[in-house]
């Protein structure tokens, strides 16, 4: 399991610093060669159980805020890897930003 390149701290949840019932979150995710290479790379955080699955504001509930983490992830991506946006969308096939 790679470490994590979005968040220092993963003893608190990465939205609202709750220490409580954390749970990883793979910015890209799901199942499968996606979540795979979010895990390889380091592109995950630390979420409560409420900022993570619960509505509304859960990150896989809540559209705006998962755009936002997304956008966030693929920033910290680009400078850690010296990728550029192409190069991004070659990994991830499209843009958050």
């Amino acid at each position: 399991m790679a470490d994590s390149i979005l968040q220092k701290d993963d003893t608190k949840c990465f939205i609202c610093g709750s220490r409580r019932w954390l749970e990883w979150h793979h910015v890209w995710g799901g199942c499968g060669a996606i979540r795979d290479k979010s895990e390889r790379l380091g592109l995950k955080v630390r979420l409560c159980h409420y900022c993570h699955n619960e509505p509304p504001n859960g990150v896989h509930q809540n559209k705006k805020i998962r755009s936002k983490l997304q956008a966030y992830a693929q920033k910290k991506a680009m400078a850690h890897y010296g990728w550029s946006v192409e190069n991004f969308r070659r990994e991830f096939y499209k843009s958050y930003i």
